[in-house]
């Protein structure tokens, strides 16, 4: 992940560790070439909190920071890091408009694929692969999202199930067996109607998988696999859910390219061969 990007988005800071944060954020051009020592001095906090959270950015240690601080500074098309929540101003004309949610879209998809290693995703699409019968749970406009997965995957002959309504989402959910694989997407996990229908599908053993917040209570839950959507954006307190949304877009489509993958040639085949059945006169 772009340094500048990961600082934005890392939590529980201590008031010194933020603090540094800052410093670093609006001086980048003057970190790169200060000792310890200096950067204490000139950012207000000790030493050792330059260390902590150098750690906490997985990096080997000053020098390593600095370096990525040069990578980002030398980048020849480095976009601004602007803010997710308002991403624009009143005074943007239609040109600045379309770039700044370029750059939302290209941060988020960023922040998407560094917050999903690659053994979660591999794990993901295992489970994908075995499940006789997939089940996604959603809400509010997610729930377009999990039918245009539904979309893709029937082209290519895998029925997915997304009920709708709470009645329906319980419903399936004491219909699941072994055999199903429940996709449940809630972000921040703090309504009830997530935490019931994980409770129905443990109680049928259900495969889970969980698509959520880095920050969701949900991440308690016993699971058999987790896919995080990036967590840049505040709940309410936004223009709109503009990364929200392109996150668990890119997410159900890397499930249907994973899945299209695994069996390409038959896959591909497939829809061609039922496309050519709706529409005989295509060529």
């Amino acid at each position: 992940m772009n340094l500048i990007l990961k600082l934005k988005n890392l939590d529980k800071l201590t008031t010194s560790e933020k603090a540094l944060v800052d410093y670093i954020l609006d001086f980048p051009e003057k970190v790169i070439y200060f000792s310890p020592k200096e950067l204490a001095e000139h950012s207000f906090v000790s030493i050792s909190t330059i260390y902590r959270l150098i750690n906490k950015l997985d990096l080997d240690g000053l020098n390593a920071l600095k370096l990525a601080l040069v990578n980002y500074l030398n980048e020849d098309n480095a976009e601004k890091i602007i803010d997710i929540d308002f991403p624009i101003s009143a005074e943007d004309n239609q040109y600045a408009l379309t770039k700044k949610l370029k750059t939302v879209y290209d941060q988020t998809i960023q922040s998407t694929i560094d917050a999903n290693h690659v053994e979660m995703m591999a794990a993901t699409i295992t489970l994908l692969n075995k499940a006789s019968f997939v089940d996604v749970y959603a809400s509010s406009a997610n729930i377009y999202f999990a039918q245009n997965f539904q979309f893709q995957m029937q082209e290519i002959g895998k029925r997915i199930n997304v009920p709708i309504d709470d009645y329906m989402q319980n419903l399936s959910a004491a219909n699941s067996t072994p055999d199903h694989l429940a996709i449940v997407v809630s972000y921040e996990g703090r309504g009830s109607s997530a935490k019931k229908i994980l409770k129905i599908l443990k109680k049928n053993n259900s495969k889970i998988l969980l698509i959520t917040s880095k920050n969701s209570p949900l991440l308690t839950e016993e699971v058999d696999s987790t896919l995080l959507f990036a967590s840049m954006e505040n709940h309410y307190n936004k223009i709109s859910s503009f990364s929200t949304r392109m996150s668990l877009m890119y997410l159900f489509d890397c499930l249907y390219l994973a899945f299209f993958n695994h069996d390409y040639e038959k896959n591909l085949a497939y829809k061609l061969e039922h496309y050519q059945k709706m529409n005989p006169d295509l060529r």
